[in-house]
């Protein structure tokens, strides 16, 4: 059910009258609905675009449904990733998601969060486990920590309506999820329909599922190979039956070695989730300017 906010409530919010939220209303600075007796409503995703966009400062988070605080610094990148690893590594799942809206609330791209502050996170808690000054239980409780904040997050998104379907998931043996989830919300922040098939996914049922629903876009995180003939072998396949729909085929992952790489057919290799926005956002142009021509994908060397 849609969580829906008074204007008075988001005026409280980030510390405006309720007069001045009426008149974004008016002004269509805001969309609203009206209930059935006829009060003006606004849900709360679209409270927290409007927010982001128009950059104000939210001066009472937990009505927006965000844990958050009230430092100003947190809102800047700068120095939030080894917070963020500290915070995992220390179990305190209360100050990862603070960190994490902070920087949302305070209109900071989610590709930018991903890549500077929670990949950076990940990376240092890598290296302490390698050097043994963290358990692997450590890292498990941290991915399980970051998952529940990252579909928080997707749920104050606003719904996409574009039209445009994009597939994810990681293959066969892969459970790592962190990586795909964030490249939904990324795909979801510039207007695609993504949709997280899950993680483990036999080549032949995302082959179903491409030709079933037919996407303009595949993307896969590979962060694990258990036999690397077998994979390249079923990742071609998967590409071939891709083409037949037009649905590009878009590969990341820790796993995918330059010279894996060469071995694939695939339509763009995105190695930062900045990367994927850029790309994600040049297809909704080229679908948007020319709606009824398709483009094959690449066939890479």
């Amino acid at each position: 059910m849609q969580h829906l906010l008074s204007p008075k409530q988001v005026a409280n919010a980030i510390g405006a009258s309720e007069s001045s939220l009426k008149r974004w209303c008016d002004q269509g600075l805001l969309t609203t609905v009206k209930t059935a007796g006829g009060h003006r409503r606004i849900p709360v995703q679209e409270a927290l675009r409007f927010v982001r966009e128009h950059n104000h400062a939210v001066v009472e988070p937990h009505i927006l449904g965000m844990s958050a605080t009230d430092d100003r610094k947190g809102r800047r990148i700068e120095g939030c990733a080894e917070r963020l690893a500290t915070a995992l590594l220390t179990n305190n799942e209360q100050a990862c998601q603070a960190i994490v809206f902070d920087l949302f609330l305070a209109g900071q791209p989610v590709s930018q969060i991903f890549d500077e502050v929670i990949a950076v996170a990940f990376r240092t808690i890598g290296e302490k486990w390698k050097c043994h000054e963290a358990d692997i239980y450590e890292e498990r409780c941290s991915c399980q920590i970051a998952l529940r904040i990252l579909h928080e997050l997707r749920s104050k998104q606003t719904p996409p309506n574009s039209g445009l379907v994009a597939l994810g998931a990681t293959i066969e043996g892969d459970q790592y999820a962190l990586p795909v989830t964030m490249s939904e919300i990324v795909l979801r922040e510039v207007g695609w329909d993504a949709r997280l098939l899950g993680s483990s996914i036999p080549f032949d049922s995302m082959a179903n599922a491409i030709q079933q629903i037919e996407p303009r876009m595949l993307w896969l995180s590979i962060s694990f190979i258990s036999d690397e003939s077998a994979f390249i072998a079923g990742f071609n396949r998967l590409f071939e039956t891709a083409s037949k729909t037009n649905t590009a085929v878009v590969v990341g992952g820790r796993a995918l070695t330059t010279e894996i790489r060469a071995r694939l057919h695939y339509s763009a290799f995105c190695d930062t989730m900045r990367h994927l926005e850029e790309f994600a956002k040049t297809l909704r142009r080229q679908a948007e300017i020319a709606p009824t021509k398709t483009r094959k994908p690449r066939k890479n060397a």
